[in-house]
């Protein structure tokens, strides 16, 4: 008998701990359906209906999620109205609310199921399947909540990207995107073009490179260009990105996309392309490259630059210095022909027997200047160091104190 009246007592205590979260959810639903609820008045609530979604009998269920999620946008919407009418409010804390109502209004459709059930109360079984029949009862108010905002995450993700808030940009700009294309978002007739999706995938990308989220921002940015966004930011940003995962293979991918969209706009796409055909031993691309590239655009020193170094690897450096003469003579403050050009009259002067003749001292007096202004602009090159060092012990100058 004590035994029974334990287990009735556990029942019953049990039965009012469901009772009161149940009233409690019932309280908030009652407290945001007023008309001329403040920011305030919604942060209440949502501070009650938090404790149902941490409680053992509530949290399980969709209802409190719906409601939960149903305030945040409610949060959301009147910042929104304060700021339209001249307050200051803060549009990160706004942004805020409305990416925690998408989370909320998402943990209540997974958890949004009931059962069908007859006249007589029981389950209706699907004859296909042998299981009980279910329905959602939140699911659809809340996909037309999230469309009806879907806008919103775009504006939102760019007031956390001027913030520098890379982490929530990411994830607005995500939301948007997955949403902008959805069946929910066309059968509203909300749905948005690719370009404009195309558009937000590529600052997506950006917020994810911002936030040294590589992995991600190669993702975005590919995905933004499979849209048909092919703005040379999308591709330096992508280039970037891929230079920080050390993957070389997909980079020259998007560098040769990028050359053959953008032409020699940018010597950059070029170098990539040149220095993955110089480490294939691809010299008959690399050679048909850069005539394209100097004969579309023959201003440009780093092509002759590059040229130099091609034509040293399958000549000889006769031939190449003229490349690099080029090179600096286009632009003096250009370091790497600076460097290749000081370099090929130093291995010259070093090729004769005596290195302390007329001729190898004339070229070490040649490259001299080349090799100290290169220094001048790359002092981290080890390589250019030991070579000024060994210049200035042969010329016997004082510099090599100052190495």
């Amino acid at each position: 008998m004590k035994k029974f009246l334990v287990v009735l007592l556990w029942i019953v205590m049990s039965t009012m701990l469901v009772v009161a979260q149940q009233r409690l959810v019932n309280e908030v639903k009652k407290e945001i359906s007023g008309m001329t609820l403040t920011v305030d008045n919604y942060k209440n609530s949502l501070k009650k209906i938090n404790r149902a979604l941490e409680n053992e009998e509530t949290k399980d269920k969709a209802e409190p999620w719906w409601v939960a999620g149903k305030i945040q946008y409610s949060i959301y919407d009147k910042m929104m109205n304060n700021k339209a009418l001249g307050e200051k409010v803060s549009s990160t804390d706004a942004g805020v609310a409305l990416l925690d109502g998408y989370y909320k209004f998402r943990s209540a459709m997974n958890k949004d199921s009931v059962v069908v059930r007859d006249k007589k109360g029981n389950p209706v079984i699907d004859k296909k399947t042998g299981r009980p029949k279910v329905k959602t009862k939140y699911s659809q108010d809340i996909m037309n909540r999230i469309v009806d905002h879907l806008v919103d995450y775009s504006a939102v993700a760019g007031d956390f990207y001027m913030a520098g808030d890379w982490s929530n940009a990411y994830e607005a700009w995500d939301i948007y995107c997955n949403m902008a294309r959805s069946n929910w978002a066309k059968q509203r007739k909300k749905s948005e073009p690719d370009s404009v999706v195309a558009y937000n995938r590529f600052f997506q990308g950006l917020a994810a490179y911002q936030g040294k989220d590589y992995d991600k921002a190669v993702e975005q940015l590919s995905a933004a260009n499979s849209l048909g966004y092919k703005k040379k930011a999308l591709y330096d940003t992508w280039i970037d990105a891929l230079i920080k995962q050390r993957d070389t293979i997909y980079l020259v991918s998007v560098a040769h996309e990028a050359h053959d969209r953008l032409g020699a706009k940018d010597p950059r796409y070029v170098h990539i392309l040149i220095n993955h055909y110089l480490k294939s031993k691809n010299y008959d691309e690399a050679n048909v490259l850069l005539d394209e590239v100097i004969l579309s655009d023959s201003t440009v020193a780093d092509y002759y630059d590059l040229k130099g170094r091609l034509v040293e690897i399958e000549h000889d450096i006769d031939e190449a210095i003229p490349y690099y003469r080029k090179a600096v003579e286009l632009n003096p403050d250009h370091r790497m022909g600076l460097f290749d050009l000081g370099n090929a009259l130093y291995n010259k002067a070093i090729e004769s027997d005596d290195h302390r003749s007329a001729n190898a001292q004339r070229l070490y007096a040649e490259a001299l200047p080349y090799l100290e202004k290169a220094y001048k602009l790359m002092p981290m090159n080890e390589s250019l160091k030991n070579i000024l060092s060994r210049i200035y012990y042969v010329l016997g100058s004082s510099k090599l104190d100052s190495l």
